[in-house]
């Protein structure tokens, strides 16, 4: 086999290990914002709709919909992130979102389900 017919296969392989990279990652994406829309209507519907295009009322009293929190411009993975780890309540605005105190995997979970409600990118 020449450099050259070596060369090709390896990036041949390469690039098929990629390829499957990206798709069991797709997958394994894809389970984890199923098992996140779950959680998010176990742990954040009291305050929030979870579900795929919902649109608050007008005379809503609560958290934004998950879906107008995904279609945000600015919002990422490292924000949301931040965001869920946080309280936001204080003395000036005590009924602000809590911390919700989830567990990493639930965090994982509860954020790729959002990211996966984005209808522009």
């Amino acid at each position: 086999m020449n450099n050259l017919t070596r060369n090709s296969a390896a990036i041949f392989l390469t690039l098929a290990g990629v390829c499957v990279a990206t798709g069991a990652w797709a997958d394994s994406n894809q389970v984890a914002s199923g098992m996140g829309h779950e959680l998010a209507r176990h742990i954040c519907s009291s305050c929030h709709l979870v579900d795929p295009g919902q649109v608050n009322p007008p005379d809503h009293v609560g958290g934004p919909t998950f879906q107008s929190v995904a279609d945000r411009s600015d919002v990422t993975v490292q924000s949301l992130r931040r965001h869920l780890r946080n309280t936001h309540t204080n003395a000036m605005v005590p009924l602000a979102m809590p911390n919700p105190g989830l567990t990493e995997d639930e965090l994982v979970k509860i954020i790729s389900y959002i990211i996966s409600l984005k209808t522009h990118s």
